[in-house]
């Protein structure tokens, strides 16, 4: 059994755990040693509950924005799609100008559209991550007012 504390006790403070809630407070006189102990067993046990170990989760990934040359690519393609309109309607400079004009603004929507989507994607995942660990939180919390402390 010490064996088992020591180890525990070696893993909470190895990786930093803290109860996320803030305060922990020893309510029936419990020794600093003895709340080390509590809170490293509870930290496995609400691991092992809510399926989430916060001392292990990497922070979500920020997602790079795509890339800028879509306005230029959308340009380079309208303007050639133009031309040949153009061509065929007498006016192949006129159809370029026009159709660099479409592309490079449909070129400006995709890279929009696509900012817009990368950003909800993060959001999502930021928002699974706070609830995975507002999880955890109840557990811990219930744990160490099981063994009583006052958590805060």
């Amino acid at each position: 059994m010490a064996v088992v504390t020591a180890a525990l006790t070696g893993v909470a403070l190895l990786t930093g755990i803290a109860v996320a809630q803030g305060y922990v407070y020893p309510a029936r006189g419990q020794s600093p040693q003895q709340q080390q102990q509590d809170t490293a067993e509870c930290h496995v046990w609400a691991t092992q509950q809510s399926g989430v170990n916060p001392a292990a989760m990497a922070p979500p990934a920020q997602t790079a924005p795509p890339p800028q040359g879509q306005i230029l690519r959308g340009a380079g393609r309208g303007a050639a799609v133009g031309a040949v309109g153009g061509a065929i309607a007498g006016d192949a400079g006129k159809g370029a100008a026009i159709g660099a004009a479409s592309g490079a603004l449909i070129g400006g929507i995709r890279r929009r559209d696509q900012q817009q989507a990368a950003m909800q994607q993060q959001q999502a995942a930021q928002q699974a991550q706070a609830q995975a660990t507002a999880a955890y939180n109840r557990a811990n919390a219930a744990c160490l007012e099981g063994r009583g402390y006052s958590v805060k």
